[in-house]
């Protein structure tokens, strides 16, 4: 069980790696933006500050796209075999999911609770890689791509019939994990605007 934790903590840290140049990144540029510290040279419309809010824009990138970011690294640290495989199936996976999500929203979003239109904050929606999907955060990213990883570890070396030998391999998860991500795209529009509504309730709680 120890081992199985060290795994999964290894695996964790593929990602993180990323957040330490990034965050060094953001902060360097919220201080030389700053013109309560660099003075007028900080100002709007100086070059100073046009070239460091550029800089400040790919700082951003890391933190903007965690999800992708944990999605692609977990298999990477979880998978038995054929790694880059099985992160290249996470992502695809993991995007035909949000997609799924986007569709069943778009179209039954208030039987959720779900307001698709939305384009508030505080919404619970988000936009990755250019779909717009519920906000899951790491948690949702961790639980599709470990799913993703059993069905890699589970069918990635199933043979198939020669004929059929063009659907083995990564192309025989991405197959069965499309019809997966159906029922999980369902349940987390059904259970994740609870839970999320469940957060900002307690946030509100501790704020008063």
């Amino acid at each position: 069980m120890m081992a199985k934790f060290q795994r999964f903590g290894g695996a964790m840290f593929t990602p993180v790696v990323f957040f330490v140049f990034s965050g060094i990144v953001v902060g360097l540029t919220s201080v030389f933006t700053n013109p309560a510290i660099m003075g007028g040279i900080a100002a709007d419309g100086t070059a100073w500050s046009a070239v460091w809010k550029v800089i400040d824009t790919g700082g951003w990138t890391v933190f903007n796209n965690m999800e992708v970011l944990f999605v692609i690294g977990l298999p990477m640290g979880l998978a038995n075999r054929g790694k880059e495989r099985a992160a290249l199936e996470a992502f695809v996976l993991y995007m035909t999911f949000n997609n799924f999500v986007n569709s069943i929203l778009s179209m039954f979003g208030k039987n959720f609770g779900v307001n698709f239109a939305s384009t508030s904050q505080t919404s619970g929606l988000k936009i990755i890689a250019g779909v717009k999907t519920l906000d899951t955060g790491v948690i949702g990213a961790i639980l599709i791509s470990g799913l993703v990883v059993y069905l890699h570890n589970k069918f990635f070396d199933v043979k198939l019939p020669d004929w059929l030998g063009v659907f083995q391999g990564s192309a025989f998860v991405a197959m069965i994990g499309f019809f997966v991500m159906i029922p999980v795209a369902l349940l987390f529009c059904w259970i994740w605007p609870g839970f999320q509504h469940g957060v900002v309730v307690i946030q509100h709680f501790i704020a008063g």
